[in-house]
């Protein structure tokens, strides 16, 4: 007879174990309520692939310093702008933009090859705010100080999160306020677990005088789950993870920079983990609307304010030279600058294209040097350059603006001439609107930049449909022609080999590495280049992400005298390495196309080398060079019959380089950084079990004629590999994506 007060329950048949995949989230807190603007996934497979431990705590100081470097602010703040207008109530455009929730697959580490942990990247959908997101992926993807790199794949806004689900947790992110970067992970226990009916089931069983082991389906086995953000101690606790496997000088410094963080709050969790409970049905709502007021209750100072602020405006329209002192009376009122912004972002089209527009535009939107116009719906080149161009204080000095270059309505030429405006400017941002069909323009208004070199020259100009070409994997600019001007970004490629046992020999490996499109600086790449030849690996030995290595020079450190683990400049990714295929229809590795070597370009030139003598297997030492050509070009279809001399070729290393390119930076600080590269090879190389052998350099520089010939070498493999790339085109034209000619 059944007991009549048993209650049947899940019985937990091991102890369990943390998520296998993870979902992080970037929000922000907008018009009242924490919106989603950037969503990654990291997929687990194996458990050596699995974001899980130190690893995922390494994950989340890295997004942390993406998103507290100052380099990186202008951007994120100009796409959190764009986010409160792109949440708001926007007319007919609404259904355009809305995401409806979207589900996580229903995984289980029972099947590590389910091929739903593949899924193909999305390259037809645009991420609406994508400088927040590229930080965010190259945050998961890769800490470029450590060589750590992890699976990863941008997914839609409205994707959301459930606690039963057994496969995943969450990292979310608050950049709220970027100086106090919040972060919080939340992911609960899942093991094997038997549902009992009566006390017999419950009841361990035996075989012989052994217990007989039990098994049942995965789940969730905590009955209770709060709503509420753990740290990284609380994670690692939880799950009993340690640091012993890892760096322990690496998993403490991440440990105590996380320790020194606030916790989300829960209120950060309502649109991207719905509760399920009474306000589920709400917050499913309005994650699929996306839609809130940004209007709220006006007080009488503030509707006086609107009041006089629109008569004096309306009075004034015809003036071309309106003195802002008619506003002095107001001025000094609580809330003006607040009034006077709102009206000109509600009547943008009547603002007109005059000096007192500029003025007025720079009376509302100006604060703390920076010049921030990406909520303006209607601007124009001439609004921009009086806006600019007319200082209203002696101390009122412009160093920085964003603006979204879909709401100006002038050519490209026009906006690069009117950015000529300002000599002061340090920092140009040119968002994009989130609703965009194309990332064209952007290029567009690098060319136009290009052919005034005064603005690229001393300002960093920030284009996010770089970072949006890069999350659909499309090229970003063409690649008939290099209209990057080489006096200010000027390493063109990477020619690197790779020497690996091939039987009871060594054979060399090649591949090109394309930079134009990386708009890297000297001393940004020579920073980016320290980190990459330290942990250099051929692309059969890439784990887990095959772009993960590119991102070492797109989210390093702005400039050598900068710390690698706190300091990460987030820089265009480098779209045509990250969008080809990995492997050609051949089977062999695909690589970008080798360019011709023009002057005033620079190319490198890397070779990584077996010790031979130590008979160890992956432990290398690396042979490099700068080279430049004097005098003509060497063309790759009409290659030189003899290894070119010093009258034709400049051949140094990376204290060379800087000293022509960059002769502000400090030697003493490239010896330092050449000198910690050295380390960190050796430190690979006694990872790897053998001492490294005193008769070795691990990082030395071609002799001029070491690189002359070595450059031939290369030069007719890249010719090669140049006619297997066009073939490969030939057959499929959809291979090179996202290539487009400039008008």
């Amino acid at each position: 007879m059944a007991d009549a007060t048993f209650t049947p329950y899940w019985k937990p048949l091991s102890e369990g174990s943390g998520p296998n995949s993870w979902v992080f989230y970037a929000v922000a807190k907008i018009a009242g309520r924490h919106r989603p603007v950037a969503v990654v996934s990291s997929v687990g497979t194996f458990e050596e692939e699995s974001l899980h431990g130190p690893p995922l705590v390494a994950c989340c100081r890295r997004i942390v310093t993406i998103f507290s470097d100052p380099a990186n602010h202008t951007a994120i703040r100009g796409e959190l702008g764009l986010a409160s207008l792109y949440y708001a109530e926007n007319g007919d455009v609404l259904d355009r933009h809305c995401p409806e929730p979207v589900e996580l697959p229903e995984l289980t580490r029972k099947n590590p090859g389910d091929p739903r942990r593949w899924r193909p990247w999305d390259r037809a959908g645009m991420q609406p705010f994508p400088f927040i997101s590229a930080a965010l992926l190259q945050g998961v993807a890769l800490d470029p100080a450590r060589g750590r790199s992890a699976p990863n794949r941008p997914e839609p806004l409205g994707t959301v999160y459930s606690d039963t689900d057994i496969e995943w947790g969450i990292v979310v992110f608050d950049i709220t306020d970027l100086n106090a970067v919040r972060y919080g992970i939340v992911g609960f226990t899942v093991g094997m677990a038997k549902f009992v009916r009566s006390v017999e089931e419950g009841r361990p069983r035996f075989q012989g005088a052994s217990f007989q082991p039990e098994e049942g389906p995965l789940r969730v086995l905590e009955e209770v789950r709060p709503r509420k953000a753990m740290s990284a101690g609380d994670y690692m606790a939880k799950f009993k993870y340690t640091g012993l496997v890892y760096e322990a000088s690496d998993y403490d410094y991440d440990m105590e920079r996380l320790a020194s963080l606030p916790l989300v709050d829960d209120t950060a969790f309502s649109l991207v983990w719905p509760s399920g409970g009474k306000d589920d049905d709400n917050n499913l709502l309005l994650l699929a609307n996306l839609s809130v007021s940004t209007q709220g209750p006006e007080g009488l100072t503030q509707k006086t304010l609107k009041q006089i602020i629109g008569k004096t405006i309306r009075e004034s329209s015809h003036l071309d030279d309106l003195d802002v002192s008619v506003f002095d009376e107001v001025r000094n009122l609580g809330g003006f600058k607040d009034t006077l912004r709102q009206y000109l972002l509600q009547n943008s089209e009547k603002v007109g294209n005059t000096l007192s527009a500029g003025r007025l535009i720079r009376l509302a939107f100006v604060e703390n040097g920076h010049l921030g116009l990406e909520q303006l719906k209607t601007l124009s080149a001439q609004s921009v350059s009086a806006a600019l161009g007319d200082r209203l204080e002696a101390d009122d000095t412009i160093k920085s603006i964003s603006l979204c270059i879909e709401s100006v309505r002038s050519t490209p030429a026009q906006l690069a001439e009117a950015l000529l405006r300002s000599s002061g400017l340090r920092e140009i941002c040119l968002l994009q609107s989130p609703i965009r069909e194309s990332d064209t323009l952007s290029a567009q208004l690098l060319a136009e930049l290009a052919s005034r070199p005064q603005i690229l020259s001393c300002t960093r100009v920030i284009f996010t449909g770089a970072y949006s070409a890069a999350l659909r994997k499309k090229f970003w600019l063409p690649t008939s022609i290099n209209f990057t001007t080489l006096d200010i970004f000027p390493v063109q490629q990477i020619f690197v080999r790779y020497q690996r046992r091939s039987g009871r020999s060594f054979r060399f490996h090649y591949d090109t590495i394309h930079l134009s499109d990386g708009l890297l600086r000297p001393e940004r790449f020579a920073a980016g280049f320290c980190l990459w030849i330290s942990m250099l690996e051929w692309k059969d030995e890439w784990m887990f992400e095959d772009a993960a290595p590119f991102f070492r020079f797109s989210s390093g450190p702005a400039s050598l005298s900068d710390n690698p683990l706190s300091a990460a400049e987030v820089s265009p990714i480098l779209c045509e390495n990250l969008s080809l295929p990995h492997l050609m229809p051949d089977h062999t590795f695909c690589a970008p196309r080798a360019r011709d070597l023009v002057p005033g370009g620079w190319t490198v030139l890397v070779s990584q080398e077996q010790n031979v003598a130590t008979q160890t297997d992956g432990q290398t030492h690396i042979r490099y060079a700068f080279i430049r050509v004097r005098g003509p070009s060497v063309v790759i279809e009409d290659l030189p019959s003899s290894p070119p001399g010093p009258e034709n070729l400049e051949v140094v290393g990376l204290k060379g380089f800087l000293s022509a390119t960059a002769s502000e930076v400090d030697p003493a600080i490239i010896d330092q950084r050449l000198e910690d590269t050295r380390k960190r090879i050796k430190a690979e190389a006694a990872y790897r079990g053998s001492p490294w052998p005193a008769q070795v350099e691990p990082l030395s520089v071609l002799t001029q004629g070491e690189a002359a010939a070595m450059l031939l070498e290369f030069l007719g493999d890249a010719r090669k590999r140049n006619e297997k790339f066009r073939k490969a085109m030939e057959g499929d034209p959809e291979s090179e994506p996202g290539v487009f000619p400039l008008s």
